[in-house]
């Protein structure tokens, strides 16, 4: 939960999906729309299948039995290798190095490097290097004490060398350098992109049409059917499409702002009045290659029948009206 989301808003929801989900069947079997509801405002919805599939998988394949070491925890689905050295060292000592921002930052600055750090060999080079002198007996503490060392005392800005327990050992103080260890990671450059949501009502009920997106940056997650600029559509080709079909569309008024990741959204909202006539919107979903499978939603269920905050301000929008 904690993964690019602060703690002071995963401990309150940790707590609730605890006690709503308290052991592996429990959240194994869990449905789709209460790990929705359980995982709203905590983003990347992925992670909450991913903790289903992982509990699902330790069931039926280990016999409910948690693996004991880092390469078995790297077979459970959403696993990788951060938080399968995490638990193999915390819970099992298996002295194995856990490498995150911290770490790097500690051990860039012990062995003063100041190239080299992101790619491939650096970051080998770094767990190489923590691996050979992580404790054997507490493994576990001696991950957290490497953690907690970069981010109380070896601080991105205004380290406290002084009080270091390392300090002797750290090259870059030593050489005075380390302001230039580890160097900036290099960014990926943003991408903007406008995407146009579809809101396809079918009745005068105000039921909506939500689909289970199966590819793109939504992948996997349950919403309005998206349509992307960068496949070659305008806001005007999109409505000279939609009325092709016999369709009424509307642009409502305001646009929304959303990022993943590296992508920079600017989203507009179309109303789309089917009349209840599927078979135009069957085609509509055959056009832009949407899951032929979808869902009527009444308007007062949506929210909790979404599971995105780009969705989430979607229907900002059409609750405006």
């Amino acid at each position: 939960m904690s993964q690019q989301t602060i703690i002071s808003v995963v401990l309150p929801r940790f707590n609730e999906f605890i006690n709503e989900l308290p052991d592996l069947k429990s959240l194994a079997e869990c449905s789709d729309e209460k790990l929705r509801k359980l995982w709203l405002g905590l983003g990347y919805y992925a992670r909450a299948r991913n903790l289903r599939n992982g509990a699902k998988y330790i069931l039926e394949e280990c016999n409910s039995i948690f693996p004991q070491n880092k390469n078995e925890w790297l077979k459970v689905p959403g696993c990788g290798p951060y938080t399968a050295s995490i638990i193999a060292s915390i819970c099992f000592k298996e002295p194995v190095a856990c490498v995150d921002g911290n770490v790097i930052r500690v051990v860039s600055r012990l062995l003063n490097m100041q190239s080299g750090v992101w790619d491939k060999q650096g970051q080998d080079k770094i767990s190489c290097y923590v691996n050979n002198i992580i404790s054997k007996e507490n493994p576990g503490d001696f991950n957290q004490a490497m953690m907690d060392l970069g981010s109380t005392v070896c601080k991105k800005q205004n380290p406290i060398c002084s009080i270091c327990p390392v300090q002797k050992y750290c090259l870059s103080f030593q050489n005075n350098t380390i302001s230039l260890c580890p160097p900036l990671k290099p960014r990926k450059e943003s991408q903007s992109e406008e995407i146009f949501a579809l809101l396809i009502s079918k009745n005068k009920n105000n039921d909506f049409s939500l689909i289970e997106r199966n590819k793109g940056f939504l992948n996997k997650t349950t919403g309005f059917p998206i349509i992307r600029s960068q496949d070659g559509n305008s806001l005007e080709s999109l409505l000279i499409e939609i009325k092709k079909f016999g369709l009424k569309a509307k642009i409502l008024n305001g646009n929304f702002k959303h990022s993943i990741t590296h992508h920079k959204i600017t989203g507009h909202a179309i109303l789309i009045d089917s009349s209840q006539d599927d078979e135009k919107i069957n085609k509509l979903f055959q056009k832009f290659s949407f899951p032929e499978k979808k869902q009527w939603i009444s308007i007062s269920h949506l929210k909790q029948n979404l599971s995105s905050s780009l969705d989430l301000k979607v229907l900002k929008i059409l609750s405006s009206l």
